[in-house]
């Protein structure tokens, strides 16, 4: 006779409980380390941002040591080309530099009337519609939403926005604490500037050669409560940018921009100048008139806390929200014999 022993059978897996507890924990952990996995990425962001404002600064003493001078910030209108587009064979990209023609406008924009050569004029326009990495933060994006231009995120220091004149002597407030014509800036690149090392007696290590902003949003109306550092105020024409006009503008439709630092090759304010008129990542948005020739603007990152600043003795540093405002202004002047607080 033969028995048959039957063995009962355990199901494997998991209970609906267990099931539940693991997913928790997992979700616990995401939790946990989604926060770290940011702040490396982030860390690493702005690692790779202060390379390429090193880059760019040590790009800056090897054209003085060409040229014995710094590139102006713009040369004489309508040939508006950045210090970038001049820095070009120094940061590796002289084939980018070969396409560009400097006697005729870097865009078509500024040949209207066919004034110049039109075939040399679309070449250099096609030119700037190439990114180039070393001007981009990774922590912005990389160009002005539905611009044909490639971006940039590190403008040159044009000054304190005071026009030369210590901050401490005028009235901020006052209808004339201008930012008058770049030409006559107090900082290191500027309207057809021809600023050598010696020029900086307040010390290349006091004095700010390059530093960010952010790009804009390509949305040309009053932000509306959303962040108004993706934004310039734009008065009329020429219009000096009295702090009185621009907070007037403030409400003004029409005065609006989001097109900050679209075009990497242009040499204007909102593109590859500014000044340190206001605070770092201040909430009262940059100034500047139409033609883009005055200024009242700051410095302004995607980075929590500041923003990075290359000096012209070819440091980088991160400067806080919380400077000091003369401090902020004093570190932007080449000559003006500030006495420089901690930044």
């Amino acid at each position: 006779m033969f028995y048959l022993q039957c063995r009962s059978r355990r199901a494997t897996g998991f209970t609906l409980i267990e099931l539940l507890v693991v997913i928790a924990i997992i979700a616990i952990l995401v939790a946990l380390l989604l926060p770290a996995v940011q702040q490396a990425r982030e860390a690493a962001r702005r690692s790779q941002c202060k390379n390429n404002l090193k880059q760019l600064t040590l790009a800056l003493h090897n054209y003085e040591s060409t040229h014995t001078v710094f590139p102006p910030g713009t040369l004489g209108y309508p040939m508006v080309f950045s210090a970038h587009a001049q820095l070009l064979p120094y940061v590796e990209q002289a084939g980018l530099q070969n396409l560009l023609n400097f006697s005729v406008p870097p865009m078509t924009a500024f040949n209207p009337t066919s004034t110049y050569d039109t075939t040399l004029v679309s070449a250099n326009d096609a030119a700037a519609r190439r990114a180039l990495s070393l001007m981009l933060c990774p922590s912005d994006r990389n160009r002005v939403p539905d611009s044909i231009y490639a971006g940039i995120s590190y403008p040159a220091n044009a000054g304190s926005g005071f026009n030369g004149v210590p901050a401490a002597n005028i009235e901020d407030t006052g209808s004339n604490a201008a930012f008058a014509a770049s030409g006559n800036a107090d900082g290191v690149i500027f309207a057809q500037s021809r600023i050598r090392l010696r020029d900086i007696t307040d010390g290349t290590s006091n004095t700010v050669a390059f530093g960010e902003h952010l790009l804009g949003d390509g949305v040309n109306t009053i932000p509306n409560g959303n962040d108004p550092r993706h934004r310039v105020i734009e008065l009329v024409d020429g219009n000096a940018t009295t702090p009185n006009d621009c907070r007037d503008a403030m409400t003004d439709e029409n005065r609006w921009s989001g097109q900050r630092g679209a075009k990497w090759i242009n040499g204007h304010f909102a593109d590859t100048l500014y000044n340190h008129f206001y605070e770092p990542n201040s909430r009262t948005p940059d100034c500047q008139n139409r033609h883009h020739s005055k200024a009242l603007t700051s410095a302004r990152s995607a980075h929590t806390g500041g923003v990075h600043i290359s000096l012209t003795d070819g440091s980088v540093r991160f400067v806080s929200d919380s400077v000091n405002l003369a401090t902020w202004r004093a570190i932007s002047t080449r000559g003006n014999g500030e006495v420089t607080g901690e930044f």
